[in-house]
């Protein structure tokens, strides 16, 4: 095998046009510095070239936006507490206000409770009459309830847990009235007249 002969024109054609590169530009940067150029021209023409101020100021504006961050992230951070604190005293006040709810509840059944707890008051005439009249209306009316009878006492008659007191009415019938020797009932007995409430 032969060796290879290299063609000469097409590297002599890139060295022409390198070289002709080379001499335009040389020709260009002499022609507009007018005459010669210097590394101390090009070092006076960048001293000469003024920086904007919004451009010098940047490191201020910079450091001025850090703070305000800062003091934005701690304004946060406590507006988060004081919210975080805020909704633990709502949650407290719902749970009151359902334990209040629940109390009026009880306070309201309570005073149902001592509606009927408290007694009705009626003339021992008055009650045997309503009995006389109508059975059915009278037990609808006084059964269940505690009731205040006032009348004249006629006698007593004692048993071992009860004491009956018998009151008289306007007719030959009496009111027997069974109270329990029992510190929860209450009775009192008024002196004058001889009358027992």
């Amino acid at each position: 095998m032969s060796p290879r002969r290299m063609n000469p024109l097409p590297l002599a054609i890139g060295a022409i046009a390198c070289l002709g590169i080379a001499f335009s530009a040389n020709a260009q940067s002499g022609s507009k510095s007018g005459g010669g150029s210097s590394l101390g021209d090009l070092l006076n023409k960048v001293k000469d070239i003024k920086v904007p101020e919004s451009v010098s100021n940047l490191p201020n504006q910079l450091a001025e936006l850090k703070e305000s961050y800062l003091e934005t992230t701690k304004t946060v951070d406590s507006l988060r507490t004081e919210v975080a604190a805020l909704r633990e005293e709502v949650e407290a006040l719902k749970a009151d206000n359902a334990a209040l709810r629940e109390a009026v509840g009880v306070k309201v059944a309570a005073n149902e409770r001592g509606a009927l707890l408290k007694p009705l008051e009626v003339s021992a005439s008055e009650l045997m009459k309503s009995w006389r009249d109508n059975r059915e209306t009278a037990a609808t009316q006084y059964g269940g309830r505690y009731l205040r009878v006032v009348g004249t006492v006629e006698g007593f008659e004692t048993a071992i847990q009860e004491i009956v007191v018998l009151l008289k009415t306007d007719t030959d019938s009496k009111i027997r009235c069974h109270i329990r020797r029992d510190a929860s009932f209450h009775a009192e007995v008024i002196a004058n007249q001889g009358r027992l409430v």
